[in-house]
Formats: C-alpha cells, sequence, structure tokens
C-alpha cells in the first residue's frame, strides 16, 4: 500500500494567516481493488493510499487514463451498466441495497478516512463490517468519482480510492488519476 503523505515546502504569510501552496501527484488505481466490499465477493484486496491531509483541505482527483476489464466489459472511470442478479456492489453496500441493474460497475469510486481511525492499530484499507480487520472502511463512507471529483474534508484524513466491483478474479487493467490538494 502507497500513501502519498503530504508534505508542503512553502508557506506563505497573508495578513496573518497561512496559505499553504498546492500539491500535485499521480496515482495508480489497479482494476482489482475492491476493499472486500459488496456481496458475493471473491477477495478482499485493500484500496488504493491516494493521500493523506493534515487538516482542512478541498480535494480534486481527475481520472487521465486507463480503462478496468471486469471479464465482460471493458470500461472507463464511469463504469458500465450490467443486471448482477443478487449480488450487491460496493457502493450498492454503502446505501444498504442489492440487486439489480447498476450503471457504474468497475467506476471508479473513494472514502476519505479520519486520521483517528486510519491511525487506530490494526486499520486496513477493505471493508471493517465483515470481520475481516480489526478497524476498516465504513461502507456508508465510499462515494463515485468517476471522471472527476472536487470535495471539501475539515480534518486530517486519507483519501482511499478503489473500483466498484465485487467479483475482482477476473479483472485487469486500472486508473491512471492526478490528486490535487488545496
Amino acid at each position: 500500500m502507497t500513501c502519498m503523505k503530504l508534505t508542503f515546502g512553502l508557506l506563505l504569510f497573508v495578513a496573518g494567516a497561512t496559505v499553504v501552496a498546492p500539491a500535485q501527484m499521480q496515482v495508480f488505481v489497479p482494476g482489482t481493488t475492491n476493499g472486500g466490499f459488496g456481496n458475493g465477493i471473491d477477495q478482499a484486496v485493500p484500496y488504493v493510499s491516494a493521500v493523506a491531509v493534515d487538516g482542512p483541505a478541498t480535494i480534486t482527483v481527475t481520472y487521465v487514463s486507463g480503462t478496468v476489464n471486469w471479464g465482460l466489459q471493458e470500461v472507463g472511470p464511469n463504469g458500465g451498466s450490467w443486471m448482477i442478479g443478487s449480488a450487491q456492489s460496493p457502493l450498492q453496500e454503502g446505501r444498504g441495497v442489492a440487486g439489480g441493474t447498476i450503471s457504474n460497475l468497475g467506476a471508479l469510486i473513494g472514502v476519505f478516512v479520519p486520521q483517528a481511525r486510519v491511525a487506530h492499530k490494526g486499520f486496513s484499507a477493505i471493508d471493517g463490517t465483515k470481520d475481516a480487520t480489526r478497524v476498516g472502511l465504513v461502507p456508508y463512507w465510499l462515494f463515485f468519482i468517476g471522471e472527476g471529483k472536487t470535495f471539501e474534508v475539515k480534518e486530517a484524513g486519507t483519501l482511499f480510492l478503489g473500483i466498484n466491483d465485487w467479483w475482482i478474479a477476473d479483472n485487469s487493467g486500472g486508473f491512471n488519476v492526478e490528486v490535487i490538494v488545496q
């Protein structure tokens, strides 16, 4: 697991306020990073640690390149449509639903985890509700990123990235993304 901890080398002091220079990095999200979410799961591959921030920040994630092949379809960051029967995708688990047709299978998704949870002994970047880890990710914190998303965080923590798929044994490829913190 690679975590890019941001260290800012440039601080500007403007009228008594500290202004931090933006940071930018590239991250690769393999097509097998399901975090153990969903049901009918075959494996639990931890989410990719994209960036850790020390406090309030605005984070922008932008798709750069790549595709994910989930066995029957090759998709971009917004995913593809598929009738999943009675199975459950990670984003569906986060909403407490299962089955039916979903429009974002294989999509780029994320979760922001507060620093206190990440630093807790036994933390792993997988679903923390299935007894696979002492402390893990929480399904209802998952969110869709697709081609891009900008969001604000109010506290220190880590952004983890993954794929909206529960069955990854036949997956390949991945997404290159750019992460900017301001």
